[in-house]
């Protein structure tokens, strides 16, 4: 089974689910300009980590075999 999909559905699933919850929180109260902004960047941050496993020689081997 190829790792890919399942991290790419991983990484939508995270990004979607962090930018509903900081449009939810702005929207019922009050969220200031850099706690959305740094909510934003650190989401960013996860997704980009969790996809670096994709070039672990382990992610590759699952894919070839």
């Amino acid at each position: 089974m190829l790792a890919t999909p399942s991290v790419v559905v991983q990484n939508l699933a995270f990004a979607v689910t962090a930018i509903t919850i900081l449009v939810v929180i702005d929207l019922v109260g009050k969220l200031p300009l850099p706690l959305g902004v740094a909510g934003h960047e650190g989401s960013t941050v996860i997704v980009g980590l969790n996809g670096l496993r994709l070039l672990s020689p382990r992610a590759w081997r699952r894919a070839g075999s």
